[in-house]
């Protein structure tokens, strides 16, 4: 009998043996098995590529009146010229300095790029009765208190001031004026003393005033007869502050409408790589681990979490070593389990894999001036350089074949002129470069277009975890001119005290969580995307154009370049959207709604006649 118990507790003993090496296998299949979640959208034909922005086929509706013999004029020239080509307003650009100002009854809107305003001399009175008569006028600088603007400003709605200015240093929205803007209050410190004071009259509706106790008004509108005046008090003329002058604009016409692009996306930069570099005594602090088991059981898990709450598509982007190795001497990545662990639930949940770099050395050659921002090695050949992005292609290919690298993203944001040449001419899979929005000194900062030489530029605008006002500002400005969010964060942000650390992963993951719950708050029909779709949508967005022409409560749109699908920005100021032709139109918030176009030719019927 005990030896049948012995034989019986041995042969248990293996059993259960068998079940643990069995479970950790299936553990192990986890993270090495992958699949790939197809593109929500195909490359667009190089034959409409090519075709891109036929302006000579819209006609010009937008008068823009600059003076160069005023401050600012190059500025604010670029600035407006930008916002208009942007949202697709076709202008013709007049200067008062050098020209005379054409019959504005030969258009539907004019922008008055300038603060002083006698230099319109005897033409104010022709704005006022065209504004009258229905025509749309925005005045983009605070004006100066000059006879002119005391002429206008009951008209623009001014009940009295306009002969003093006032320091502000802050904004607040008081209403949807900015979809996500409901309440917003971005406070920048440092006083500016570019709004006139002045009350306003029964006429002006009120979108943005200074957040101190002066509630200077900052942005307001006022219908005049059967037109409408819309006026930015506020001197704001940077790329981060686009959205709100595109905000403002709109506000103009009974219904506004222009392309955007329609995507949240979001990137992981060095990921998957070797364990994060940086100091761990707060993660030790806060979780009592080391580096490498908080990545592993804490900030990956976080991740997904996020993942699955919000239906974001992360792009990791690959480093295959950290090692400085610029000579050629490339060895490959030999401890790949991290790699194919964390890649492969990357790939499961959506997502996809991009390129970083085989180190992160910047593609930067001998004599490249990092200013003293950087402590980084050149390169010395282009060879060496192309050499170790194969090395770190091959890594991808060999662990996850099925995953196309077409995502480039620099490192630390550095790319030369040299290094972006040898992407386009050595790695054509490259089809993507993604960097930054905002220009820098050394930084290199990108449009959302479709480039000269066919890469797509997919600037990230906002980064980290840390997500202060400034960056939700630049976040509200990109999401209400291209209807698009793209950030970035490095899983080594928790290791760094200038991206956060000293508060804690906790706080950092509240941050994301609470900017993602007002993202998808008020962009509920926004797409998640990965990086590639989102440079996919980019181009259908860059090759558009639009005619429009307007006809009993209907506005008709042809969009020149038009491919499969497009969407646009409806703005409805009078009258709401009632029936679509050639697609599909859904309601944002407030008056703003996003018309999906499946065919070249729409008509909307709004019920309201411009």
């Amino acid at each position: 009998m005990k030896g049948i118990l012995k034989r019986f507790s041995v042969t248990l003993t293996a059993i259960v043996v068998l079940m643990i090496v069995a479970a950790l296998l299936i553990v192990d299949n986890v993270g090495s098995h992958y699949s790939i979640t197809q593109n929500l959208l195909n490359d667009l034909p190089q034959s409409v590529v090519s075709e891109k922005k036929r302006k000579s086929e819209v006609e010009a509706t937008c008068l823009l009146l600059l003076d160069s013999s005023q401050e600012n004029f190059e500025v604010n020239k670029e600035h407006l010229t930008d916002v208009m080509h942007i949202m697709r307003v076709s202008c013709d650009i007049v200067d008062l300095a050098t020209e005379e100002i054409p019959d504005f009854y030969g258009y539907k809107t004019s922008v008055i790029g300038f603060p002083d305003l006698d230099a319109l001399r005897q033409k104010s009175t022709d704005l006022l009765e065209w504004v009258q008569d229905g025509g749309r006028c925005m005045l983009f600088c605070a004006p100066a208190g000059t006879p002119t603007f005391y002429f206008l400003s009951n008209y623009m709605g001014v009940r009295e001031g306009g002969n003093s200015y006032a320091d502000f240093a802050g904004l607040t929205i008081t209403n949807d004026f900015m979809i996500g803007g409901n309440g917003f209050n971005f406070h920048w410190g440092e006083p500016m003393t570019t709004a006139i004071n002045c009350l306003l009259n029964e006429k002006a509706v009120v979108y943005a005033t200074s957040d101190d106790k002066s509630k200077i008004p900052l942005i307001w509108k006022a219908d005049c007869g059967k037109g409408r005046f819309a006026i930015m008090n506020t001197g704001m003329c940077e790329k981060a502050t686009r959205g709100i002058t595109c905000a403002v604009y709109s506000l103009l016409e009974d219904a506004c409408v222009y392309p955007v692009i329609n995507a949240s996306s979001f990137c992981l930069d060095d990921f998957p790589s070797p364990v994060p570099m940086g100091d761990g005594t707060y993660i030790r602090r806060d979780y009592k681990r080391d580096i490498k088991s908080f990545y592993s059981n804490v900030w990956w898990p976080d991740v997904l979490a996020l993942s699955d709450k919000y239906g974001i598509k992360f792009t990791g982007l690959l480093i295959d070593d950290y090692a400085e190795e610029v000579d050629g001497s490339f060895p490959q990545q030999r401890d790949t389990e991290r790699f194919t662990h964390f890649g492969s639930l990357l790939l499961n949940n959506g997502g996809e894999i991009g390129l970083h770099g085989y180190n992160h050395l910047p593609l930067c050659f001998n004599g490249f001036d990092f200013k003293g921002k950087v402590n980084y090695k050149t390169w010395k050949t282009e060879e060496d350089a192309l050499t170790s992005l194969n090395r770190a292609i091959d890594l991808n290919n060999s662990l996850f074949p099925d995953n196309e690298v077409s995502v480039y993203v620099p490192p630390s944001n550095i790319l030369s002129a040299e290094g972006r040449q040898l992407l386009h001419d050595q790695l054509p899979q490259i089809k993507v470069i993604a960097s930054l929005y905002l220009p820098g000194e050394i930084e290199y900062s990108q449009e959302f277009e479709v480039s000269d030489d066919g890469i797509i530029e997919v600037p990230r605008v906002i980064s980290g975890a840390v997500l202060d006002e400034y960056m939700r500002w630049d976040a509200l400005n990109a999401l209400n001119l291209y209807y698009v969010n793209t950030h970035f964060m490095h899983p080594d942000d928790v290791l760094d005290e200038d991206r956060g650390t000293v508060d804690g992963w906790a706080k950092l993951y509240d941050n994301l969580d609470n900017y993602c719950n007002w993202l998808y708050s008020s962009a509920p029909n926004i797409r998640n995307l990965t990086v590639s779709d989102t440079g996919r949508a980019v181009s259908r967005f860059d090759s558009l154009s639009i005619e429009r022409k307007d006809s009993d409560g209907k506005i008709n749109l042809r969009l020149i370049g038009f491919y499969d699908e497009a969407y646009l920005m409806v703005r409805c100021n009078t009258g709401e959207p009632k029936k679509v032709s050639g697609g599909q139109i859904e309601h944002i918030s407030g008056d703003f709604y996003l018309l999906r176009a499946t065919q070249d030719i729409v008509e909307i019927e709004t019920g309201a006649a411009e």
